[in-house]
């Protein structure tokens, strides 16, 4: 008898767990595809733009271009080679009809030129072959963290208020062959575990100074997604708010561990000549 009432039990449980199907709701059972527009800025620099209707959340791909990855409606993406590209956007819907992709490729003829303009000299010392370094400053607001593009008031960084594992470290940029080095010295601070210094390599790669495609006409300095500068969590695509011969200031995304942007928040960065 015992036996006998687990039964009925279990079986009322079980039915009352059934799956609710989707078309109860009335949903369409299938993602609109994405509408996206490229436009070409020059040769190797095209602007994406999200004009897609009803999506709350996207995923830009941009294998071999710079930034590798974003969320953002509207991005500027570089491509240092020459080559074909595909770009992909991932849009979901908001009315719960799931997720749909489009498609387009990019052709890219040359390799991008860099040459050596006041700018390029102010960032890397006069294009001479020892490079330059930068370093964080040690006054006040070295970091500065905000909810959106021009506020930063999350958090600032008071003089002094960095640790010894960050001021220690140099962000060089090297004119011949474009060479960009994160000179860490074995360590760098770790955002995503508990902010403690840990043993990194990011060893040596490239970096593009792309003059006029930031915020606003701003320039940008651009490293691959792999790299950062200055904060572990900082994208890696930075618009150059000041440089002089002896100062830095970059404004940059926030990115997650995995290395796409924030959909909120962004850092301004102080450095001075190291």
């Amino acid at each position: 008898m015992k036996h006998t009432i687990y039964a009925i039990i279990l079986m009322t449980i079980l039915a009352s767990c059934e799956p609710v199907r989707d078309d109860e709701f009335g949903l369409s059972g299938e993602a609109p595809k994405p509408v996206l527009e490229i436009t070409a800025l020059d040769g190797n620099t095209f602007v994406v733009k999200d004009k897609t209707s009803g999506g709350f959340q996207r995923l830009w791909s941009f294998p071999g271009g710079m930034p590798a990855n974003s969320t953002a409606e509207t991005d500027t993406i570089f491509y240092p080679k020459k080559g074909s590209y595909t770009i992909s956007l991932f849009v979901s819907q908001s009315d719960g009809s799931g997720t749909g992709s489009a498609v387009k490729k990019v052709e890219v003829a040359e390799n991008a030129a860099q040459n050596c303009t006041d700018k390029m000299a102010l960032l890397t010392g006069d294009c001479f072959p020892q490079g330059k370094c930068w370093t964080f400053t040690r006054e006040a607001g070295a970091v500065k963290v905000g909810p959106k593009y021009d506020d930063f008031s999350w958090y600032t960084a008071p003089a002094g208020g960095l640790q010894d594992a960050q001021y220690d470290d140099g962000f060089c940029f090297t004119f011949d062959g474009l060479v960009y080095q994160n000179k860490n010295n074995g360590a760098s601070v770790n955002p995503w575990d508990g902010y403690k210094a840990i043993p990194l390599d990011p060893g040596v790669s490239s970096f593009v100074f792309s003059e006029g495609t930031g915020t606003g006409g701003k320039d940008q300095i651009i490293i691959p997604d792999e790299q950062f500068m200055g904060v572990w969590d900082a994208d890696n695509v930075m618009d150059v708010i000041q440089l002089t011969e002896t100062q830095l200031v970059v404004r940059t995304r926030l990115r997650a561990a995995n290395g796409v942007p924030a959909a909120e928040g962004w850092f301004e960065l102080t450095f001075v000549r190291k």
